[in-house]
């Protein structure tokens, strides 16, 4: 039964047994309970803590202290989530808590790169029809926050000498979008906004 498992994590806890069994978590129809039992039993009963505090606070070090490292690996963390992150292990014990919407989620990724947090996009991030909508609000963002555009139909203007196109995607850290998925600045600004593809706002003044 899945309630049995808090019992054997408390003998994990204590010392008694090393690791679940190999087939602890092989039944795919009670996985997520058990998982989400030990997550909880670990944060309300352990820790002492709210699930709202939990998702703030859990760290990696707390992971391993916990054992929880031993169920991390049947959770699948989310494309954004860095190495170091826990809180999706978090939001998988209570699926209730309110989530980060999808643009939040993008622009929390993209702040941390324009900041070095981290060195790059996750892995194949502008990929498929969910990586253009990523690449599109990444963009949105470069043009009324970092170059602050009045306009966006100013941006075919500023685009229109290749160079500087790239200059500029190189500075806000969006160039890797030419590089993975369109074929040029050119291509990049017309697919995102069609109606900026009449040739005559594409003139270099």
């Amino acid at each position: 039964m899945p309630s049995k498992i808090v019992d054997r994590y408390k003998r994990i806890l204590s010392g008694e047994q090393k690791r679940f069994s190999p087939y602890e978590f092989e039944d795919a129809q009670y996985r997520k309970q058990k998982i989400q039992l030990v997550l909880r039993y670990a944060i309300e009963n352990v820790k002492r803590w709210t699930p709202e505090q939990a998702r703030r606070e859990l760290s990696i070090r707390d992971v391993k202290e916990l054992k929880l490292h031993l169920v991390r690996e049947y959770i699948e963390p989310p494309i954004e989530a860095k190495p170091d992150d826990v809180y999706y292990m978090v939001e998988f014990a209570y699926p209730y808590l309110p989530r980060r919407s999808e643009q939040e989620r993008v622009l929390w990724v993209y702040q941390e790169v324009l900041s070095g947090i981290r060195r790059h996009f996750p892995p194949l991030y502008f990929q498929s029809i969910k990586g253009e909508e990523r690449a599109k609000i990444c963009v949105d963002y470069m043009c009324s926050q970092l170059m602050k555009l009045p306009d966006i139909s100013d941006l075919p203007r500023i685009f229109s000498k290749t160079e500087r196109a790239y200059s500029l995607l190189k500075k806000y850290k969006l160039k890797i979008l030419v590089d993975t998925l369109y074929f040029s600045p050119f291509d990049m600004v017309t697919e995102m906004y069609p109606h900026l593809s009449a040739p005559a706002l594409w003139e270099d003044v």
